[in-house]
């Protein structure tokens, strides 16, 4: 009930505010925020265009991950049920004509929640796969692991904390009015803690090339958007004689503005696999399709709202909304 006012009162707000402000077109910045996913740090997908020389641009992200998956092999159980919160402070900026700096300080929550029979409902409307939510009780949270090897993962008390931050460093490779590419180097810090699954306990480090291409429509205009990265994920303690070295992942999304202060928005994220088990929820690939849009509340100021959904059924949360302010100063 809460989400869906929240996003009504949006919706009119935006619709009040209606003069022409130009709406910007980029990537959702989201990813895998499943319980074992959401501690290391992978390539996200950042915009291909940078901040101008002097340009500050700041941005406060709320993800909200529904995890709900039930599963075992003759080695390994896993019991996802919960639901974990990020809240994410992002800032960059521009120090030249090609080069921005930037930090991402997270706030990482996990407890039972309380949208569980929403999700249902919002799965039997759109009949989308209900996967082990309906064998679970709701409103429960218990995020369990084991293996044959004494492996183990338990956090069945809620908890919230401070996250791993990240480091950007971002290079303009090309900017014109059609296109826009861009590199972009990242380092997470060990600064969350292990035991709250708010963060690894080890360094990672990534690299990503980040493209666009836009275009000029007749009733509006387009883009669309896409990306490789790569990451070392250090020596994490989550699992972590099961935990990858290396991780890739990629993302692929188009963007179309019929009006100058709406823009629709679809985006695919997906990475290789983070661990080495037979298990759906930490061995095979996810496939996360985001859907939603961009708000234009200025020429500064714009609000993502998404919605996103686990292609690839127990790889990653059963649903995610993610919520995205920002600002340029």
């Amino acid at each position: 009930m809460f989400l869906r006012a929240l996003i009504c009162t949006v919706f009119v707000a935006a619709s009040a505010a209606l003069p022409a402000w130009g709406v910007e077109l980029s990537p959702f910045l989201v990813r895998n925020f499943s319980p074992p996913a959401l501690v290391h740090g992978l390539a996200v997908a950042e915009s291909a265009r940078l901040n101008p020389t002097g340009q500050l641009s700041a941005r406060l992200g709320f993800d909200l991950a529904s995890n709900a998956t039930i599963n075992d092999s003759a080695n390994e159980s896993i019991l996802l049920d919960g639901e974990s919160y990020v809240t994410t402070l992002g800032l960059r900026y521009g120090i030249s004509e090609r080069l921005q700096v930037g930090v991402e300080l997270p706030w990482v929550a996990h407890n039972n929640g309380s949208l569980d029979g929403f999700i249902k409902d919002w799965h039997d409307f759109f009949s989308l796969p209900d996967g082990d939510r309906s064998s679970l009780p709701d409103n429960e949270f218990h995020y369990a692991y084991d293996n044959s090897n004494g492996d183990r993962l338990l956090l069945d008390d809620e908890t919230s904390g401070m996250g791993d931050i990240r480091l950007l460093v971002a290079y303009q490779l090309l900017a014109n009015k059609e296109m826009a590419a861009s590199l972009i180097t990242s380092i997470k810090a060990p600064t969350g803690d292990t035991d709250e699954l708010t963060g690894s306990g080890g360094w990672d480090v990534s690299i990503a090339l980040s493209t666009q291409r836009d275009f000029k429509l007749t009733g509006g205009s387009a883009s669309l958007w896409g990306g490789l990265g790569g990451s070392w994920l250090g020596d994490g303690k989550v699992l972590g004689n099961q935990a990858e070295d290396w991780a890739f992942n990629a993302w692929a999304g188009a963007g179309w503005s019929p009006l100058d202060w709406l823009g629709l928005k679809l985006q695919l994220d997906s990475h290789s696999a983070l661990y080495d088990s037979e298990l759906d929820e930490l061995g095979t690939p996810p496939l996360i399709l985001t859907l939603g849009g961009t708000l234009a509340f200025s020429d500064r100021t714009s609000l993502d709202i998404g919605v996103g959904e686990d292609l690839a059924v127990n790889t990653s949360p059963d649903v995610t909304f993610h919520l995205n302010l920002s600002h340029k100063f």
